[in-house]
């Protein structure tokens, strides 16, 4: 077969063509991220907090606005015609603030009043459900079904290590399951004509907190349908999809990995080249200035840059791209020394050609080979050097928001 690389491919064992292929599948899925994602890497749901992978979820926001008029954009799946349908609790969830001094529990109310007691839980299906609230707005598990007294001491498994009450002071909030709601909207256009609420007009509209909702339902064509969004690796506890951000930054790695190789690699193979091509006392000088860089730690060097000119994805290429070029100009010198004594360099010289055509048309493209696996090397290098600076907190801002925090 005539088709370019497939003589390469067929001298790859088994395990390198299922690793290419590997690293393909991921590749593509990264590039293909906002097609592949069930929803924004940057979009929180903090009333669902950290599911599960394989959870699932009625299809809306935090906050669910329907206005005459206006769009459905909470809905990602919804019908440019047709209808949508809303169920929801009618019941609003309330935060409490619970801390422990002294060995005595007090309860602090949504309207910042004191409370004689709190309870949650029990068998009964209108119980309220209690869940700890994180300062970033995140939602933990369930908690287990409790009474606390203000005054009186709380209960051993609420202050055991690791538990609600462990550091003194606790949010929680809790939901009390209220009647059904059923919101139904005709939709025209992507916008908004109609509201009813239990049947009746509601040309105020509404705003819906999504934990409240229960189910969203779709019309159209003759069709419905159940909308629900499906998070193959679950939520972190401010209710971001794991599954979206795990893809998005990938999409960030490769792009790290990919342009700061290119970058090292046009620096390191023209310096490299000259130094070798030159050779005597300039090839000694070009070869001592990176012996002296080699000196530098390099990763000092990029964490320097990065908080003189901002963890920018610019500054992010030119800083790892700058440390890498080093050991890439070691290679093509080499290369470049073993060259010089070919016969087609002396056939070039005897032709006339000047040095940068020899450079350029005749030694550097004879040095692709190695400088093509080192390339290789060099990409996963630098991701790791990335996820590095992104673990020490210099991470690369993805639309204003770190996708590592």
């Amino acid at each position: 077969m005539n088709i370019p690389g497939y003589d390469a491919w067929r001298e790859l064992n088994w395990p390198a063509r299922w690793g290419t292929i590997a690293v393909a599948i991921i590749a593509l899925a990264c590039i293909t991220a906002p097609w592949l994602s069930p929803s924004p890497p940057t979009r929180a749901r903090a009333w669902l907090g950290a599911l599960p992978p394989g959870a699932s979820h009625p299809d809306c926001w935090d906050a669910n606005d329907l206005n005459v008029g206006g769009g459905v954009e909470f809905c990602a799946h919804a019908p440019d015609n047709g209808a949508l349908e809303i169920v929801a609790d009618s019941t609003a969830s309330l935060d409490y603030r619970l801390s422990v001094r002294h060995r005595q529990l007090t309860i602090i109310g949504p309207d910042a009043q004191p409370l004689p007691q709190l309870s949650w839980g029990g068998a009964s299906a209108t119980a309220a459900q209690a869940r700890p609230l994180a300062a970033d707005g995140g939602l933990g598990a369930p908690l287990a079904a409790a009474t606390l007294v203000s005054g009186a001491a709380p209960p051993g498994e609420l202050t055991a290590p690791g538990a609600l009450l462990a550091g003194g002071v606790a949010y929680v909030r809790l939901s009390q399951p209220g009647p059904p709601v059923t919101w139904r909207m005709t939709v025209q256009d992507g916008k908004i004509t109609t509201i009813t609420k239990d049947g009746a007009v509601a040309a105020d509209g509404a705003s819906i907190p999504g934990e409240r909702v229960r189910s969203v339902v779709a019309e159209a064509n003759g069709s419905r349908r159940t909308l629900t969004i499906w998070h193959p690796l679950g939520t972190d506890r401010a209710g971001r999809d794991l599954f979206a951000r795990v893809l998005y930054g990938g999409r960030i790695s490769l792009m790290v990995g990919l342009i700061a190789t290119v970058v090292s690699l046009v620096i390191g193979v023209a310096y490299g080249a000259a130094s070798g091509y030159l050779g005597g006392r300039s090839d000694r000088l070009l070869m001592a200035a990176v012996d002296v860089l080699y000196a530098i730690p390099f990763m000092f060097l990029v964490i320097l840059l990065l908080v003189l000119f901002g963890n920018h994805l610019l500054v992010l290429f030119a800083a790892l791209g700058a440390v890498q070029w080093l050991t890439m100009a070691r290679v093509v010198r080499a290369q470049v020394l073993s060259l010089m004594q070919r016969e087609f360099i002396l056939a070039a010289r005897a032709a006339g050609l000047g040095g940068p055509r020899i450079v350029f048309m005749h030694l550097i493209p004879n040095t692709l080979g190695p400088v093509a696996v080192f390339a290789a090397l060099t990409v996963p290098t630098v991701m790791m050097e990335e996820s590095f600076l992104s673990f020490i907190g210099l991470s690369v801002q993805y639309h204003g928001e770190n996708l590592d925090s």
